[in-house]
């Protein structure tokens, strides 16, 4: 049928638009979807219920019957079993005296109270343990800091100490008059060069070498 199809489209459309065609056209649904509703032609019929083979009612019936009975079984010894230990639990009471009931209890608040204190002493152990954890790693966190601080200082110190060092060479209203005389006496030339050996190459030293090869 999708051969029939293809062959009728091949004349329409070319042939990668009827390959896509195809494919959109033979995704469907099974069954019709839920929120379409019950169709017209369908809407007041009544289906007809399948008559079962009496083999199986039967057999049905039986499986129900054994069902039922295991099942009463089953809460009939609950429920006997349920009363025996009301009847036990009741005379066990019936048994004690006010005395006995009295120490029981005694006895029960006598083990509350030591849960408590053990509780209590395990508590204050993790929170022993907690605090001291705790004032360690503030200890740890302020010395790290107070650190930082002092080699912040050292390398502040340091840099005062290049500035003063390098301000003995800065020309101030006091030694102008030096530094110009000294500035015509020795002039600086920053034209220079260097070569694949890294040697030094001024343009003095060129303007020599060529006077010494005049004379």
């Amino acid at each position: 049928m999708m051969a029939n199809i293809a062959a009728t489209l091949s004349g329409v459309f070319t042939k990668p638009r009827a390959l896509a065609l195809l494919q959109y056209t033979t995704v469907r649904f099974r069954r019709k979807p839920r929120w379409l509703g019950t169709a017209k032609s369908k809407l007041f019929r009544v289906p007809e219920r399948k008559k079962q083979i009496e083999e199986e009612i039967e057999e049905l019936k039986r499986l129900h019957n054994n069902y039922r009975t295991q099942m009463k079984a089953v809460r009939n010894f609950l429920r006997d079993e349920v009363e025996a230990y009301k009847l036990v639990s009741r005379a066990g009471l019936v048994l004690q005296t006010p005395e006995e009931e009295e120490a029981e209890w005694q006895e029960a608040l006598r083990r509350n109270e030591e849960w408590n204190r053990q509780t209590a002493a395990k508590r204050e152990e993790m929170l022993a343990a907690e605090r001291s954890a705790r004032k360690e790693y503030i200890l740890e966190r302020l010395l790290l800091k107070e650190q930082r601080e002092i080699d912040k200082k050292e390398q502040i110190e340091a840099k005062v100490r290049i500035e003063k060092e390098q301000s003995k060479t800065f020309i101030t209203r006091d030694n102008i008059d030096k530094a110009i005389e000294l500035a015509l006496v020795q002039p600086t030339s920053y034209n220079f060069a260097l070569d694949r050996e890294g040697n030094l190459h001024r343009s003095t030293d060129s303007s020599a070498k060529e006077k010494g090869q005049e004379h």
